[in-house]
């Protein structure tokens, strides 16, 4: 098929086209409705879209076919009819030049025929080649969990037209990911000034909104790992697996990061949590999370631990959380990384229990845990990432690697879903635009998979066209290519980049770096890491190159969307970030700089540079964001401008 002639993404299961063409107008005439059809209460507003989108394109274009001699118009012929064979999310969609046919069996499928067909309008306009459309999902449940947990919680605007692109790609599924004080617990306000939290009112609104766009919003909280944001706490220190800090085998101290299983103060803390939270969510299911719940079984709950087993402690703990959210009327979500570790405690696992299986590099594949939880007859999702975390701008080729991955394995091996995480580790520097295209992807894979595996470049075109409205077309092509100047790092860090790492760490020795470095990465060992030695061979001269190309790309874009200019200017501060980071790479390791003033002269130029940057970011992050958490982001960018200061003392003092 001629993509260009017909643009369509996610390309749907069949479309044939047709002999004969025809022109429709910015009106439709509803056609005599079955029962079904009327009782679906959706026929007038199916109308009054498909006029809305026809309206948009005549205003933008100044089209004005189906217009008569006298300025009248032609209403075109709309049938809408129910059709109780088909899947509930799929539809039949049919022109002939004369009359468009909608054919679906649940409302939910009546909403993406329309979607389908606006995003035809906004694309191609009013005059069609005639064809059929015959489509449904692979994967019933297609979403997103956005971290809200980690420093940045969008503005209530931000969070609106995010769950608008999710409706525009078909995806039927939103989590916000909580694990500090994300939501406003009246219980434990006074614990946490700070926060800038959502509203149990705002999301019954994010609620209500994702709802009439056949999004379910379900509710997020973390109740046993990741819960360092609340041990840190004095009222909650008591709590913790380890109340004073876990020692490591590479002698650094990990904080309180995980809950006492053991403690029934644990368990009142999630009740209380989950009382306040649920009552306000109409979905049917909560993801309560439990990952990563680093040192379990080796602090307080030790003794129990020899006795029965890490698993089982893990197990009887879950269980009482399962508890918690039955007493609600809704059923479980649950990573999946503790039972697949422990596959004797999986036949424990409740019914009503979802697993989420996650895996965020493309050297791993989803086909070993799916063989598993499909053994066992578990129901679960599978999970990749954007790979847009700690990596400013994305690590494009893993992200495609690791999506294309999870769909195909989730597909072979039951998954009744699949969901692409967008998390905020290391200060959640990413801007939202970044992941777009991983949004884009993982929603192609999951509506179709193997009609949308290969299909980069109409994923590329989509996010030009219909996420950023860009009449240059190229920024899809651009965003990608901003998460590849890992390529130049070639540096052996997993799931981050050397460039976020470096910038993180801070003003260094060679010789400190890599020592810290490599430490690290025996550390990450102990949560999953494959513990490859660090390697570095940074290409500087191709990067300096590589940014100046990239940002006269970025100025040649034309885009047209609502948040245009904001866009632009997240994209040019991304680059800046990296570029400072190329900069620090070059001081730290001497490259070019053969004496003391030539040190000095690059050092104060680093300084100038960051203070700028630190500036934007702060601007920047207030357009789409609450100030809580910024504070938090920006201190390791703090940290490292107050090194600079230090030593550009020490120097001019010479």
């Amino acid at each position: 098929m001629n993509t260009s002639l017909f643009p369509l993404y996610p390309q749907p299961r069949s479309l044939e086209l047709r002999e004969g063409s025809g022109a429709f107008s910015a009106l439709f005439a509803l056609e005599r409705l079955s029962e079904e059809a009327m009782q679906a209460a959706s026929a007038v507003r199916v109308k009054e879209r498909l006029e809305a989108a026809a309206a948009r394109w005549q205003g933008s274009a100044g089209d004005t076919e189906g217009a008569e001699p006298n300025g009248s118009v032609t209403a075109t012929a709309l049938h809408i009819v129910c059709r109780p064979e088909l899947h509930a999310q799929g539809y039949t969609a049919e022109w002939n030049g004369e009359r468009l046919e909608i054919g679906y069996s649940d409302p939910e499928g009546l909403h993406y025929a329309v979607v389908t067909l606006e995003q035809l309008i906004a694309r191609r306009g009013l005059a069609w080649t005639s064809y059929r459309i015959e489509d449904e999902p692979d994967f019933p449940v297609r979403g997103l969990m956005l971290d809200i947990g980690r420093n940045k919680i969008p503005k209530m605007e931000t969070l609106y037209a995010l769950i608008d692109r999710m409706s525009e790609l078909k995806m039927n599924h939103l989590q916000l990911y909580m694990e500090g004080f994300c939501f406003d617990y009246e219980t434990f306000r006074d614990s946490f000034p700070e926060a800038t939290p959502i509203s149990g009112e705002e999301f019954r609104q994010l609620d209500a909104y994702a709802k009439e766009r056949f999004i379910d919003l379900v509710p997020n909280q973390n109740c046993l790992g990741h819960m360092g944001p609340w041990l840190a706490k004095p009222e909650f220190a008591e709590l913790a697996e380890h109340p004073g800090g876990q020692e490591t085998p590479v002698g650094i101290k990990l904080p309180p990061l995980t809950l006492n299983p053991l403690d029934g103060g644990s368990i009142e803390l999630v009740r209380a949590m989950f009382g306040e939270l649920l009552p306000h969510f109409t979905s049917g299911y909560v993801n309560v999370n439990m990952d990563e719940p680093f040192g379990l079984g080796t602090g307080q709950s030790k003794e129990r631990a020899q006795e029965v087993g890490v698993g089982k402690l893990y197990m009887d703990y879950a269980e009482q959380v399962f508890e918690i959210i039955r007493s609600h009327g809704k059923r479980t979500l649950m990573w999946g990384d503790i039972l697949t570790k422990h596959e004797e405690v999986i036949p424990l696992l409740p019914k009503d229990v979802t697993v989420l299986d996650w895996n965020y590099e493309s050297h791993t594949s989803f086909e070993t845990n799916g063989k598993l939880l499909q053994r066992h007859g578990v129901p679960y999702y599978v999970c990749p990432g954007t790979s847009t975390w700690s990596a400013v701008t994305g690590r494009t080729d893993n992200m495609l690697a690791n999506i294309a991955d999870a769909a195909r394995s989730g597909k072979t091996y039951g998954a009744a879903g699949m969901i692409v995480t967008d998390w905020g580790d290391s200060g959640h520097w990413q801007p939202l635009v970044m992941s777009y295209p991983a949004y884009a992807y993982a929603a192609g894979t999951g509506w179709q998979t193997e009609a949308n595996l290969e299909q980069h470049e109409q994923m590329e075109r989509y996010v030009a066209d219909c996420m950023l409205q860009d009449d240059s077309g190229h920024a899809g092509k651009l965003i990608l290519e901003l998460g590849r100047y890992i390529n130049l790092e070639n540096s052996t860090l997993e799931n981050m980049t050397y460039t976020n790492h470096l910038l993180n760490r801070g003003l260094s020795t060679k010789e400190k770096l890599l020592s810290e470095t490599d430490m690290i990465i025996k550390l990450l060992v102990e949560i999953g890491g494959r513990g490859i030695p660090f390697q570095l061979d940074y290409r500087y001269d191709d990067m300096l190159a590589w940014l100046k190309e990239q940002k006269e790309a970025i100025g040649e874009l034309q885009l047209k969307s609502g948040d245009a200019e904001s866009v632009s200017q997240e994209l040019a501060h991304a680059l800046s970030i990296i570029e400072h980071g190329s900069g620090l790479h070059r001081f730290i390791f001497g490259l070019e700089l053969p004496d003391a003033a030539a040190e000095l002269a690059w050092l104060r130029k680093l300084h100038s540079e960051l203070a700028s940057i630190i500036a934007e970011f702060d601007r920047l992050w207030l357009v789409r964001n609450r100030k809580g958490g910024l504070e938090a982001s920006t201190r390791n960018l703090h940290k490292l401008l107050n090194q600079y200061e230090e030593r550009l003392a020490e120097l001019e003092s010479v």
